[in-house]
């Protein structure tokens, strides 16, 4: 029963989405498809999870109805004061930073993807100089990673890496803008995932592509709007850059599958259903995998029906605040890991409403779904009639908040809040420098 009326709710709410916003790429129809899409794994029990109690239930409903009346309270809004939600101007008007026709910023990008890429050698050499060789690298990924999550490698130059994060979000935007898959589309990425194989993780692999996918479907979005001039992305490009996307995410994510957890029939696993356990050496359907996929609202139940955790308020949802305070000892650096719960396998993310939970507790639930809804309906709309860069970069990471919701808060994910501000100093640079040169362009036109 709980399968089926979860799959109703998600095609119902994924086609309000469509309605409301004249676009199936929208936060409703994401956060419909992506968190109930996860309940609904869970449900299936391919792993012998424990059932989800009834308060689990009544908190996943109430933040959901949060999140939606954070949505219609925009659209109600917009209606009283005689502006129609469902039309905005559809003349764009391209943003400075195509004054020069996209040239700055494609030089920029070249600029950034060289910094991030630079930052990923450097990793390498210092962990092939301590482990031997690349081979001894990718056999000790399970060392490694720890040792980067507890922040023991050194020598490394700090925050490089993070210039790779800004990089995919102006690709995104330029690809839309070429209606084509070009170089710069992939080294931003390459740069990033060879990072995250060095350093035996998959989160960053997962913001990266996340941050690729909202900032080129977005900007894509606006414009398709354009009733002056008809947008066609090339089709060939298209097939053949999605191939390659997925082939050096799923690729990178597989090397450090197995760099990682080398035993998939570990012990872990046992109960695994008859299909689940055919699929052990499979490179996406995998009992690892779908624990990956489906697993954190068990997290969320075993947390809401244990004594809490002994958290600070906002302590996870402004983790990476906490610690840039930790550095200067003004409080207590946190620790990145998240206490596990045995569910009956032992795993530490509990999506996103346990960490607004333990920060807040139940009005967290309810007030902080409810804001995210509002923020992103209002900045929807601000950003199809403004044009604005720097809210279309405000709207893209908090859709990334309900693209991970499904497994934590993204929030207090260090890529998530430095990459968006360096986003934010960047663009008014970028725009300024876009004018500058196309105003010297059209003064030495006019010279000739």
């Amino acid at each position: 029963m709980s399968l089926l009326l979860t799959f109703v709710i998600i095609l119902l709410c994924s086609i309000l989405g469509k309605f409301l916003f004249k676009s199936w790429f929208n936060h409703l129809t994401i956060y419909s498809l992506i968190f109930g899409g996860s309940l609904f794994l869970y449900e299936l029990k391919f792993l012998p999870y424990y059932d989800l109690n009834s308060y689990t239930w009544f908190i996943i409903i109430v933040s959901f109805i949060a999140f939606l009346m954070g949505i219609m309270t925009i659209i109600s809004a917009r209606n009283l004061s005689k502006e129609n939600p469902l039309q905005i101007d559809k003349s764009v008007v391209a943003p400075k930073i195509f004054s020069d026709d996209g040239k700055i910023l494609k030089y920029i990008i070249i600029a950034l993807s060289v910094i991030s890429m630079y930052s990923a050698i450097e990793f390498w050499m210092i962990l092939i100089k301590q482990f031997g060789s690349i081979p001894g690298v990718l056999l000790n990924g399970e060392v490694i990673y720890r040792m980067n999550v507890l922040g023991e490698i050194k020598g490394n130059t700090p925050y490089l890496h993070l210039f790779g994060f800004v990089a995919i979000f102006l690709s995104g935007i330029y690809t839309a803008y070429r209606r084509k898959f070009t170089i710069l589309t992939f080294i931003p990425v390459l740069s990033i995932v060879l990072r995250e194989i060095a350093g035996a993780g998959r989160a960053g692999m997962l913001f990266a592509l996340t941050m690729f996918a909202f900032s080129f479907l977005l900007y894509k979005n606006l414009l398709d709007t354009d009733i002056h001039n008809r947008y066609a992305f090339k089709k060939s490009s298209a097939v053949i850059g999605i191939i390659i996307l997925i082939i050096v995410f799923v690729g990178g994510a597989t090397l450090v599958k197995f760099t990682r957890f080398t035993n998939e029939a570990s012990p872990t696993y046992s109960g695994a259903s008859k299909e689940l356990r055919s699929n052990k050496g499979s490179i996406i359907i995998s009992p690892s995998m779908y624990l990956y996929l489906s697993s954190d609202v068990g997290v969320l139940s075993k947390y809401l029906s244990s004594d809490g955790e002994n958290t600070g308020f906002g302590q996870n949802t402004f983790l990476t605040v906490y610690n840039f305070l930790g550095k200067f000892n003004v409080i207590e650096k946190q620790s990145e890991y998240q206490k596990g719960y045995y569910i009956p396998m032992w795993t530490n993310t509990g999506t996103y409403l346990r960490e607004l939970h333990a920060d807040f507790g139940v009005s967290g639930v309810l007030i902080g779904p409810y804001l995210l809804g509002l923020l992103l309906t209002w900045l929807w709309f601000k950003f199809l009639e403004r044009k604005n860069l720097i809210v279309f970069a405000i709207l893209v990471n908090l859709n990334i908040i309900v693209a991970l919701s499904f497994f934590v808060m993204a929030t207090r994910i260090l890529y998530w809040s430095t990459s968006l501000v360096l986003i934010l100093i960047c663009i008014p640079l970028l725009e300024k420098l876009a004018v500058m040169k196309s105003y010297k362009k059209s003064i030495s036109v006019e010279t000739v």
